[in-house]
């Protein structure tokens, strides 16, 4: 592996007045998941501050023009304008530019707003299509999850954030690298099973698909009404990605007895565990949301995803707080424990044999009321 990961980078190894090529550092914003995050400017073109990823993965850096191109696609994707590799002391790291969105991410919107179904509907249709600009240029974002996603201050509208750079991940660099549990409950079920069975192939490499991407937000709308993600990322590693290979979490309106039932439904073809079974684009995800909200009554569509929590007397406590019921129970299959493949190297000619042992043997733990989103669902109230 040409550059190794810089797992002990800090998001204060770039001062502000520091220049990464011709972009400027004005401040750091701290570090989210395998990235630090700062604010910057082009010093060639100064103006509205933009926000640099410097990523610690080793294996990214290869933004390819396709991806580049992305810079003039859908309003709801973070416009991408620039890239390359920071010379840091640790090694080259790869960084990318996009523009920075002033909102809310949305973990933070949601306690805010408390959406209603109506809303979630919306957000859901906004990045279905985003999605399908997305993969109708051959790219995948291959990293939704709710701290991936911000509601933009202007329009209510979400924007997909940080699009994974570099072509199909080598196993190598999926195993060393792994997302953290909060983020690895929002990946697809065949992602994890070629973990799983590619233990030790150096030549292994997984091929991302708009299913992948399209159960990430499944999932991620799952915990939008629910409050929680379908499995527990506390659970042990090996338990988690059984339940995500094998087992489909508790109904949405089972977890939340609000959740429209219409809604529920096409979460959890979303979250199928065979990939045909799912919407295959993101305009197919879109016209099944329209027709969704089109059925039953429109109160059911108004209603509030969550009660805001009151005290004693009944009356909202300030400030506004939501309630989340339970988490899901989804226990484990009972004895069950998925076989890890192995695969062995021959080692050169007088030095001992060492065996890959594979991914547990590497594992590694890690102001104002928002606006409504926009959009055809606001005229069918």
């Amino acid at each position: 592996m040409r550059d190794r990961v810089l797992h002990s980078i800090r998001p204060d190894v770039l001062t502000p007045g520091t220049q990464v090529e011709h972009w400027r550092i004005l401040e750091s914003l701290g570090q989210r998941g395998q990235g630090a995050l700062y604010r910057v400017e082009d010093v060639r073109h100064p103006g509205a501050p933009l926000t640099l990823k410097l990523s610690l993965r080793a294996q990214e850096g290869a933004l390819e023009d396709k991806v580049a191109r992305l810079g003039a696609a859908h309003s709801n994707l973070a416009r991408l304008r620039g890239y390359g590799r920071a010379a840091l002391p640790g090694g080259a790291c790869f960084f990318s530019v996009r523009d920075q969105v002033p909102g809310w991410e949305l973990p933070a919107w949601v306690e805010m707003a408390n959406p209603s179904f109506l809303q979630i509907a919306a957000l859901l249709s906004r990045l279905a299509s985003a999605l399908n600009d997305m993969h109708a240029r051959d790219t995948w974002h291959r990293e939704i999850h709710p701290d991936n996603i911000q509601v933009r201050e202007e329009d209510g509208e979400p924007v997909l954030l940080d699009l994974r750079a570099g072509g199909d991940e080598g196993v190598d660099a999926l195993l060393q690298e792994p997302l953290p549990p909060e983020a690895q409950v929002f990946r697809s079920p065949e992602a994890l099973r070629f973990l799983r069975m590619n233990g030790g192939r150096k030549d292994a490499r997984y091929h991302d698909l708009p299913t992948d991407d399209l159960y990430a937000i499944g999932a991620t709308a799952y915990w939008l009404v629910t409050g929680h993600p379908p499995f527990s990322p506390s659970l042990p590693m090996e338990q988690l990605h059984t339940g995500i290979e094998l087992r489909m979490p508790p109904p949405p309106w089972e977890v939340n007895p609000r959740v429209p039932r219409p809604l529920g439904a096409i979460i959890m073809r979303l979250m199928s565990k065979l990939p045909e079974a799912r919407p295959q684009r993101g305009e197919t995800l879109n016209a099944e949301l329209m027709v969704a909200v089109s059925a039953g009554p429109r109160s059911m569509w108004a209603t509030r995803v969550f009660d805001w929590e009151r005290d004693q007397e009944g009356r909202e406590i300030l400030p506004r707080r939501v309630v989340r019921p339970p988490p899901p129970k989804v226990p484990p299959p009972p004895g069950l424990k998925l076989p890890r493949v192995v695969y062995f190297f021959s080692p050169p000619p007088g030095q001992p044999a060492v065996f890959n042992e594979g991914p547990a043997a590497r594992r590694r733990s890690f102001g104002s009321e928002p606006p409504d989103p926009l959009g055809p669902w606001s005229r069918m109230m």
